[in-house]
């Protein structure tokens, strides 16, 4: 690919990753509640799960997942399911702990973070919300694939689908990093059980959009 195509790639991608929905809902929340780790977590293993339908592309896999009904379905289903799942889990935790009082609010990211998720259901978290997408497919069969040619190397392909994860990781960890600020964390902190009830009624109605648009 030339320069100028490489940079409109990296455009393209960024602006995939930069569109707004329950990805980046759920790298704030998780670092607001859990701390910038746990953020970041949820931003690298968002990027895996890009890189694979990158890589989905380059090998001609997404366009047999696009084009099986079957699959759009059961991915759409299983998308909302694991969205009303992490909103359940969120709505119930901010009532749980608006109910304990302060003591609850004011405990250490760290220790709030090891007595509710581990690190690896941090990172599954982050995997699944791209995996489960079916939309996700479609940017990359629809607009990533126009980027490949049949005369391309593997080598280049690999790269493209390569670059789709890092800048993905790159700009949700970015998301981390920013809300992780020390003053904004700490006001971010104490509102942490609103903050829980708001992003799970925000996940349950993402589900609900997606089970009634098929």
């Amino acid at each position: 690919m030339t320069l100028e195509l490489w940079l409109l790639l990296i455009i393209t991608l960024l602006a995939g990753a930069m569109s707004p929905g329950p990805s980046v809902a759920l790298v704030m929340r998780t670092t607001i509640v859990h701390g910038r780790r746990s953020g970041v977590l949820v931003a690298l293993a968002h990027g895996v799960g890009i890189t694979v339908y990158a890589l989905a592309v380059v090998l001609g896999l997404a366009t047999a997942i696009q084009s099986s009904s079957s699959l759009n379905i059961g991915l759409r289903i299983g998308g909302a399911l694991f969205l009303f799942y992490l909103g359940y889990r969120m709505l119930s935790s901010g009532i749980k702990t608006a109910k304990k009082g302060e003591d609850v609010v004011t405990e250490a990211p760290a220790e709030r973070d090891h007595q509710s998720l581990t690190q690896w259901q941090h990172v599954l978290n982050g995997f699944f919300i791209v995996f489960l997408n079916p939309k996700v497919v479609l940017f990359f069969v629809a607009i990533f694939s126009q980027f490949l040619t049949p005369n391309q190397s593997i080598t280049t392909q690999l790269m493209a689908a390569s670059m789709a994860g890092g800048i993905d990781a790159a700009w949700y960890a970015l998301v981390a990093f920013c809300v992780s600020n020390q003053r904004l964390a700490g006001a971010l902190s104490s509102a942490s059980p609103m903050i829980d009830v708001a992003f799970g009624a925000l996940f349950m109605a993402f589900a609900g959009f997606v089970l009634l648009n098929f």
